[in-house]
């Protein structure tokens, strides 16, 4: 059997293989549906699946029709509707089409607890979303409708409390799931654990995508940026040519799952004790003196060379993740970053940040997000203006400037909810994960806890916000919480997830993270820009 998974926001295909279950299990072949066939296939199976757009049905069709295959197993990963059904029928006329199915996944799982739409210009949409320009974005809220509704559906979980923040986008989003889940008996499943549907926007905390990250999986995110769990470390010093493009994934990689939430000292100290693990392996593999050591040699050989692989990949990420450190003097950013996003000290901060601003050793990306952080925080009380020219004097450009004000219009004192510099609760045990000191990495970089803490912490305890308002409620608090942040979220607001998730397992407690994308400080300004 053959499988393809096609993504039609970038037309492109992708083999997949899928391990033997059986002695008749077939060869694996790669099929094109945008083309041809890339070699004969005689009688051999096609497995398609794919999302249940009318572009891929209409592909499929035209696949069918040419008969490339002796038969088609069909798979899509949401519901299918019937016109589209009715579309594949009549194409087959030669009866090659031996099953349809719906397996929903119309979402990219990332970690156990975090999963993405994987869509970009959701921060336009949630802003565009109940004005006059909605018409233009209609095609984001769809998708996004969708992969949540599919998530819901692979979790097997009845929707039973709903609840948004005040953003037409997050309320609309609430009131659809409503409304598509009542009208579908697929979507009635019974459940013992009471379960609760969390909208929230981006625009309610616009300081966590601008922070410097200090954790594993975060930190390669914000750096060398992560797309599909694929990392490009082409064009890096020192990187070989195997190692241009990696693959960052927990299911496939024990040590990458092991450290995503480590930060970096401790990252570094693990690296070793891998190195030292592998050269240890290396050592007793070069004591081969008879048959039965070449034997055992190439019995663990496929697991050597993986082994090979993996060091070297995370040598290579973390060699390139310091280099950037000092290249960009990040430690010394970093500090002052959560400086502007945990205190309030205006005089003082304003005196740092002209002389960051003056200084040519640090790059204009980070200049931009000081400026940006400093105006979110003393909107009302500081003096923007003239930190808008000092970024002028310190090299940055006018294109640049201007996303403070776009960035005030997003998500300022005017338009965010309330709560991301009043005084909040946070949770101890969050702040102690990067408490401990370790080549210099200490608890100065890991002061800021995301705004989506304190939003977790109240709805197990039965508060509703008075920005958020309930769709559709029960009387009992939610033991699995499901939490939708429209226009992306972070991995350092995963790494929060996680952890509460650990602290609280033996209270039954479970939080699942969503959001349109995740971001890292360029992709959420980029997308800021786009306003």
């Amino acid at each position: 059997m053959k499988t393809l998974l096609l993504d039609p926001s970038t037309t492109q295909s992708v083999s997949v293989s899928l391990s033997k279950t059986n002695a008749n299990a077939q060869e694996l072949y790669l099929i094109d549906l945008l083309g041809k066939p890339q070699q004969a296939v005689g009688g051999m199976k096609a497995l398609i699946y794919v999302r249940p757009t009318i572009e891929n049905v209409e592909m499929i069709c035209r696949e069918v029709r040419e008969a490339n295959y002796s038969e088609y197993h069909v798979f899509f990963s949401n519901i299918l509707p019937e016109s589209f059904l009715s579309l594949l029928a009549k194409s087959d006329s030669d009866k090659l089409i031996r099953q349809v199915h719906e397996y929903p996944l119309d979402y990219v799982p990332i970690n156990k607890d975090l999963f993405t739409i994987n869509i970009g210009g959701s921060v336009g949409m949630s802003q565009c979303w109940g004005t006059s320009r909605e018409r233009g974005v209609q095609t984001i809220m769809e998708r996004e409708l969708q992969g949540l509704l599919s998530m819901f559906l692979s979790f097997k979980k009845p929707i039973q409390t709903v609840i948004a923040s005040a953003e037409p986008a997050c309320q609309y989003i609430a009131s659809e799931v409503i409304r598509r889940s009542q009208e579908d008996d697929i979507y009635v499943f019974r459940s013992s654990r009471p379960t609760q549907l969390l909208v929230v926007d981006r625009s309610s905390d616009p300081v966590t995508p601008l922070l410097s990250q200090w954790t594993y999986q975060a930190m390669v995110h914000e750096l060398l940026g992560m797309n599909n769990n694929r990392v490009i470390l082409k064009g890096a010093p020192g990187v070989k040519q195997d190692l241009e493009e990696v693959v960052l994934a927990s299911v496939h990689d024990p040590f990458y799952d092991a450290n995503k939430f480590s930060n970096f000292g401790e990252l570094g100290e693990n690296i070793k004790g891998l190195l030292d693990e592998y050269q240890k392996e290396t050592r007793q593999n070069q004591n081969i003196s008879t048959i039965a050591d070449m034997q055992r040699f190439m019995e663990r050989y496929p697991a050597f060379r993986s082994q090979s692989h993996n060091v070297s990949k995370h040598v290579a990420l973390m060699g390139e993740l310091a280099r950037l450190v000092d290249v960009c003097q990040l430690m010394d950013v970093s500090a002052f970053e959560q400086e502007l996003a945990c205190t309030d000290a205006h005089a003082e901060h304003l005196r740092e940040l002209v002389e960051k601003l003056a200084n040519p050793s640090i790059k204009t990306p980070d200049k931009v997000r000081l400026g940006l952080l400093y105006a979110l925080r003393y909107e009302n009380t500081g003096n923007v203006s003239m930190v808008k020219q000092h970024m002028s004097n310190g090299g940055v450009p006018p294109d640049k400037i201007a996303l403070v004000d776009t960035m005030l219009r997003y998500a300022g004192s005017k338009s965010r909810a309330p709560g991301l510099y009043g005084k909040r609760d946070t949770f101890s045990a969050l702040k102690k994960n990067l408490i401990s000191s370790v080549q210099g990495v200490a608890n100065v970089y890991s002061q800021h806890v995301p705004l989506l803490a304190e939003t977790i912490k109240g709805a197990f305890r039965g508060r509703v916000p008075e920005h958020m308002k309930a769709y559709k409620g029960g009387g009992e608090l939610p033991k699995d919480l499901f939490i939708y942040m429209v226009g992306g979220t972070t991995y350092e607001e995963a790494r929060m997830v996680a952890e509460f998730n650990r602290e609280n397992e033996k209270n039954g407690l479970r939080v699942i993270l969503g959001g349109s994308t995740i971001h890292n400080s360029c992709s959420f300004l980029d997308e800021v820009r786009a306003l």
